[in-house]
């Protein structure tokens, strides 16, 4: 069975105050995780905490991957660009920065 790419755009899984949706569930904990993905790929050292590796979740034969997720921002498109190097489950992620999730441009990061 081969993996999913997800083309996700961050802005549909807002509310109108701009916080993740909580309804449909489902949405929501997609949302979570598109959201981890962009704290770890937009974190401005390439070390980051360990607090911000990001699981896989994908499901290869109904037994949880669990690989760590790699990810980086494009500098053409700006999009967050996301792989599981055990799986191959990707995406890409648009419309993130200026989120609460973009750590790009923060001075507040703990080192």
């Amino acid at each position: 069975m081969a993996a999913d790419t997800w083309i996700s755009d961050m802005t549909h899984f807002l509310d109108q105050n701009g916080n993740l949706v909580k309804e449909p569930k489902e949405a929501r904990v997609l949302a979570d995780y598109f959201a981890a993905i962009i704290v770890m790929a937009s974190y401005p050292e390439p070390d980051y905490p360990p607090a911000y590796r990001v699981s896989c979740r994908r499901r290869p034969q109904r037994k949880p991957c669990r690989e760590e997720i790699v990810g980086f921002i494009d500098p053409e498109s700006d999009d967050v660009v996301w792989l599981c190097p055990k799986c191959n489950d990707r995406g890409f992620i648009s419309n993130w920065r200026g989120t609460i999730w973009d750590m790009s441009e923060r001075g507040d990061v703990e080192q």
